[in-house]
């Protein structure tokens, strides 16, 4: 499943202004920007558990409206590889845009070849860097490569607004590919995260394991509830569009950086011999005034538009941006040129309220419904279905692999790394204290509170934490619940292992003492 909301992501609140409705389907109306994208999957060796590419091609027609969402749904029979069993730095992917952009408050119909070579990224959260300058050198933080070893810090290193996007418990990702070039000056981040089948994402996207691998799509930082727009050359982003992204099934060597070859490495592997369906959804931007022009493109998004805003001078006399529909001068000759009506620093055409100010010093540019109309000029800033309804484009393409004719099923996955869901951790493991079916910081907490003379919430049934007797497992070599380093009570140090273990740090215990898990 991919997602992309180009222009802002959305998070809590935001989720059910966004993606309940990009998942339902609104009520048709002809009068509204159309949306009709044209999708193709192919897979480059049908052979029965190969190690393919995998190509999507996903393109829009000049006159649609840009997408505002797309869903992809990776049918789970497919190996995927650990990203953790991926060199960092390896090339997984490659992605081909032909993009249709609008710069410096000109008319969007810039066709711009835009290209991401996609390397393997890290997925160690406890190594993080800023998206943004914040060592003041004039460069975005995840497009420097302090360690000189040839990557970006954003492929080595967990960008930190991650972990603000991706806050349900559940979901961790199994792979994260990443990649940057720069358009029209502006340095892109591209980046794919994969999560395992039956991921809760976000609390409106289907999480049904039949579904498949969820790879949520992120451009630069937005959707990062802290972000802090700024101006840039780019002032639109329309359609016509196509993207192409291959998926390679060995990974290849990545010629930036030294001494390694990353090469050769598998990343997918085909499934069973089988027909399966790759099902994709997407969604259109809002049209608020119904007059064929998403509110994102529109400078009059609330009044039927003079012009075209994808052609130049299109009902501006003036040259400014700024439609005549809501112009309050559009003659150049009565000093009606202004390409910054409002005078807040943002451009007419990248100005989601081009006549209120809510420029860097204001608002920013808030638009908390995240219907591309700025909460200071929007009638109903909380409510996005009021500025226009999200179109959705439902569809699935089928996929043959082998003969097609046998009962499917995953691969027997010969490869080192292959994914399958884990284990879940028994009730009774050691360092399961809340039973809860995994050893995570909860479990810390728990021995903490103990420790501290607290009480603990624990799942119903489990064994209170310094109890004795039946209540442990058969071959636990201590009786004590909670005991972890079986010296025979529980205190500070027991809670600290299990800190430890969660991290991922080696841990000692003593001769005879059982690990954590088992």
């Amino acid at each position: 499943m991919t997602v992309s909301f180009p222009g802002r992501w959305v998070t809590s609140a935001a989720v059910a202004a966004v993606l309940t409705v990009v998942l339902a389907l609104s009520a048709s109306d002809t009068a509204y920007a159309t949306y009709d994208p044209e999708l193709s999957v192919a897979v480059a060796d049908t052979t029965a558990e190969a190690t393919s590419d995998i190509t999507v091609q996903f393109d829009l027609p000049n006159g649609d409206a840009n997408f505002s969402g797309a869903v992809r749904f990776m049918p789970g029979d497919w190996g995927i590889v650990d990203g953790r069993d991926i060199p960092i730095g390896a090339e997984v992917a490659s992605v081909f845009a032909d993009a249709t952009l609008g710069l410096l408050n000109g008319a969007c119909n810039q066709s711009i070849p835009v290209e991401f070579a996609m390397k393997n990224a890290s997925l160690d959260k406890t190594d993080t860097v800023p998206f943004d300058d914040q060592n003041g050198n004039l460069t975005f933080d995840f497009a420097e490569d302090r360690n000189f070893n040839g990557l970006i810090d954003g492929i080595d290193r967990w960008p930190d607004f991650l972990s603000r996007i991706f806050v349900a418990p559940a979901a961790e990702p199994i792979r994260r590919s990443a990649g940057n070039t720069v358009v029209a000056g502006v340095p892109v981040l591209l980046q794919f995260v994969t999560f395992p089948p039956g991921t809760a994402i976000f609390e409106d996207i289907p999480s049904d394991p039949a579904l498949g691998y969820p790879t949520v799509v992120l451009l630069s930082n937005w959707g990062d509830p802290l972000a802090s727009p700024v101006p840039i050359a780019i002032t639109d982003f329309c359609t016509p569009l196509g993207v192409d992204m291959t998926f390679f099934g060995l990974s290849r060597d990545n010629p930036d950086t030294w001494g390694v070859d990353e090469g050769g490495m598998p990343l997918f592997v085909n499934p069973q011999d089988g027909t399966y369906s790759i099902a994709v959804a997407s969604s259109g931007r809002r049209d608020a005034d119904g007059d064929g022009y998403e509110n994102a493109l529109d400078t009059c998004p609330l009044v039927p538009n003079a012009g075209n805003p994808r052609a130049a001078a299109s009902g501006d006399s003036d040259f400014d941006g700024l439609d005549a529909a809501c112009d309050p001068n559009d003659n150049p000759l009565t000093l009606g040129t202004d390409t910054d009506q409002d005078d807040d620093g943002y451009l007419n055409r990248q100005d989601n309220c081009p006549l209120i100010p809510n420029g860097e010093f204001g608002a920013n540019q808030s638009d908390i419904d995240v219907d591309q109309i700025g909460d200071a000029c929007d009638p109903n800033p909380t409510n996005a279905d009021t500025e226009g309804a999200l179109t959705l484009d439902q569809s699935s393409v089928e996929v043959t692999i082998g003969t097609g004719a046998g009962p499917g099923g995953p691969p027997d996955c010969p490869v080192p790394g292959c994914w399958s869901p884990p284990e879940p951790v028994a009730a009774d493991a050691r360092g399961n204290v809340d039973c809860d079916d995994d050893i995570d910081a909860n479990d810390v907490l728990m021995e903490l509170q103990h420790v501290g003379g607290l009480p603990s919430s624990q799942e119903p049934g489990c064994p209170a934490i310094g109890s004795t007797g039946s209540a442990r497992a058969a071959g636990v070599s201590t009786d004590v619940v909670g005991d972890i380093d079986c010296d025979g009570d529980v205190d500070a140090v027991d809670p600290l292992i299990i800190l430890r273990f969660v991290a991922g740090f080696p841990v000692d215990l003593p001769p005879g003492c059982d690990p954590l898990g088992s």
